[in-house]
């Protein structure tokens, strides 16, 4: 039978839908593979890439005999895009083994740097950094930075159990040992009012956790290592006042138990006051270092001035009815910035 002109159009209405519908199908699948095509060849190139450190290279540490004592001589430091930028103007500080060292000064000063560089993050682009005499140079990443611990103000979490976080890291270990390290960073508690306990997954980067608690958990990570360097870089500067408290608790019950090198990057100067050695640093270099008690007899120096300042904000506080405890009283970017207002 012959087909009607209405049959004959609407079949090829319909054979040019589905033609036209594989033509974008097909349009969409070529942007696909060109996209994936660029990423493929980032992906590449990074696979392709080598690092400026070398992590196969170097000695290996013996964590039985290492004593923990840090030198570094005339460090001198700016990043490779920015030459120009000395971040590390010369630093040379002494710490001995089983001390507490602060570094004080603004943000941006370097104090971060050099946190970054005794753990090899980086090398120094002048000078030289020694552990227990050895050039870090020559001491392999990985044996380095087994040997030392750090809590960092933005603490990295996995997406993993509570229990699996705290060991992340270490080979062998106890379940006593976990739960005591909990105790010991004042996490315990907090653990134990979840569901799960320790097997608690904690989300992706730790969402699950407040900030606090997340800093408590770093820090059962460190008493759980026992490491010989431990390094706080402003572990309590992101805070609220009640999680500071209990992380601060948690930090000088870790000092107090020895046995390691501690270097502090304080952002309060209430977190300082006992450590062996406290030193300022200043765009790039350390202006001053001693003791809290020898600073201050150095009155026209910074750390005196930020110590003055730090007493008069108190005196006022109190005068106006308060506790003397406001957060922003002894914070060191806030003292400085009073410090330099009141030279203008």
């Amino acid at each position: 039978p012959s087909l009607t002109l209405v049959v004959l159009s609407r079949r090829f209405q319909l054979y040019w839908g589905m033609i036209n519908q594989s033509y974008q199908s097909l349009t969409g699948v070529v942007s696909s593979l060109t996209r994936a095509g660029g990423a493929a060849t980032r992906v590449i190139t990074l696979l392709e890439s080598l690092p400026d450190i070398d992590p196969t290279l170097g000695i290996e540490l013996d964590a039985l005999t290492m004593q923990g004592e840090l030198v570094l001589n005339n460090v001198t430091f700016h990043y490779q895009m920015r030459p120009d930028n000395k971040v590390l103007r010369g630093i040379s500080l002494h710490i001995k083994p089983g001390t507490v060292v602060a570094l004080v000064g603004r943000s941006g000063s370097g104090k971060s740097t050099i946190v970054n560089l005794l753990q090899r993050f980086y090398n120094p682009t002048g000078g030289s950094i020694l552990l227990d005499g050895i050039n870090v140079k020559d001491i392999k990443p990985m044996s380095l930075r087994q040997s030392i611990a750090s809590v960092q103000q933005d603490t990295q979490l996995f997406n993993r159990t509570i229990e699996e976080n705290i060991t992340y890291g270490v080979n062998t270990y106890t379940t006593e040992d976990v739960i005591e390290a909990a105790k010991q960073a004042n996490a315990y508690d907090f653990i134990m009012e979840q569901e799960e306990g320790f097997q608690t997954k904690v989300g992706e980067r730790g969402t699950r956790l407040s900030g606090g608690q997340k800093q408590r958990i770093a820090l059962a990570r460190v008493f759980v290592r026992k490491p010989k360097i431990l390094l706080l870089d402003e572990a309590t500067s992101s805070l609220d006042t009640e999680s500071e408290a209990l992380v601060q608790s948690a930090i000088d019950r870790l000092i107090q138990r020895g046995g390691c090198t501690v270097v502090l990057v304080a952002n309060r100067l209430s977190t300082v006051v006992n450590a062996d050695q406290i030193a300022v640093v200043n765009k790039g270099n350390i202006v001053e270092c001693g003791t809290h008690d020898e600073l201050l007899l150095k009155q026209d120096g910074i750390y005196h001035k930020l110590v003055a300042h730090q007493l008069a904000k108190q005196a006022n506080v109190v005068d106006e009815g308060g506790n003397g405890e406001d957060q922003q009283v002894d914070n060191v970017d806030a003292l400085i910035d009073a410090v330099q207002g009141g030279e203008d």
